[in-house]
């Protein structure tokens, strides 16, 4: 059974601590029609390992670096996807190597949202023909200060679909109101992962994630 992703939002800046999973600070990073494997081997797990995991309430995190994450992985509905808290260790790589490129081949869809708690929180989203696009909570996708040539269309039709779920900030003067989510983080979170995981057919367990029991794997520290 699978519960979208609202829940997900609900719960991004709560603080609350699951016993044996993950439930707050959740970062999703998700790539269309890759293996799930293959994709946390990309980013930086043992392959034998990634191949024969143990599930994340079993994993041994004690003696983790700090640095490192202990990520759960799995696939849904076409989408191969990676669970981590506080931080995303696509957003580090992409930073460390200043190319999706290396991490993302062209025909693939990403999306990735970073709970990112030394900073902010942050959204990425890259189509097929691999133009990427990041943006903070409540942002368009298009409104921004450089082009973009969207020529799939991938980008409105996001933007399209959070803006009907409530997710994109309303920058009309004296816009305020009950069904302005804006200054409601809480609110907005649940908005987005809502709208963004309706219109990529993306649902996650939410059980299953609280309690730990999917595989982990090990992610080290690109820096």
């Amino acid at each position: 059974m699978t519960d979208g992703l609202e829940w997900i939002g609900e719960q991004w800046y709560s603080g609350a601590i699951a016993k044996d999973g993950m439930l707050s600070d959740i970062c999703l990073t998700a790539v269309r029609g890759v293996d799930p494997v293959d994709f946390v081997v990309r980013l930086g797990a043992d392959r034998r390992l990634a191949e024969q995991p143990p599930l994340f309430v079993d994993f041994d995190r004690v003696g983790v670096d700090g640095g490192d994450s202990v990520a759960m992985f799995g696939r849904s509905s076409g989408w191969a996807y990676t669970l981590e808290t506080e931080r995303s260790t696509w957003r580090h790589l992409l930073l460390d190597r200043l190319s999706p490129d290396t991490l993302v081949q062209r025909g693939e869809e990403l999306v990735c949202l970073d709970r990112f708690t030394q900073e902010a929180p942050w959204v990425c989203y890259r189509d097929t023909a691999g133009e990427t696009r990041s943006f903070e909570p409540g942002e368009s996708l298009l409104e921004t200060a450089f082009p973009l040539e969207d020529r799939l269309g991938a980008f409105a039709t996001l933007d399209a679909a959070m803006r009907r779920g409530g997710a994109v900030r309303d920058a009309s003067p004296g816009r305020e109101g009950r069904d302005d989510p804006w200054g409601d983080e809480e609110e907005l979170a649940r908005r987005l992962f809502g709208a963004v995981g309706g219109h990529l057919g993306l649902s996650l367990p939410r059980q299953e994630i609280e309690k730990g029991l999917l595989p982990a794997v090990l992610l080290p520290s690109p820096f």
